[in-house]
This record gives structure tokens, C-alpha cells and sequence, in this order.
């Protein structure tokens, strides 16, 4: 059991040496696209519940 584990944790050092990190900005960047991403959505999905909000209010 011990044997194994040591062995998973050398694979897993080795596999982490491999792995291509972002630098700095690159980081920065995808960020940025991603809470602008977020924003946009959030204030679509807000659009459609106001406006489903408006119709089931004439309906009932």
C-alpha cells in the first residue's frame, strides 16, 4: 500500500513537471475574459427574469 502511493506521488510529481503554467499576464487576461464572460450573462439572465417577471404580472 505504501509502495503504491509513494509511486502514485512520483507520477504525479513527474506528470506537474510537464504541465505548461500561464504566465502572469496571460493569467490576467483570462481573468479579465472571464468576469466579463460572467457579467454579460448575469445581466442577460437578469433581462429574461424582469421580462418573465412583466408577463406572468399581465397574466395573473
Amino acid at each position: 500500500m505504501i509502495e503504491k502511493l509513494k509511486q502514485f506521488l512520483a507520477d504525479v510529481s513527474k506528470e506537474m513537471k510537464k504541465v505548461s503554467w500561464p504566465t502572469k499576464e496571460q493569467l490576467q487576461e483570462s481573468t479579465v475574459v472571464v468576469l466579463s464572460v460572467c457579467f454579460i450573462i448575469t445581466v442577460i439572465v437578469f433581462g429574461i427574469d424582469a421580462a418573465m417577471t412583466k408577463i406572468v404580472e399581465l397574466i395573473f
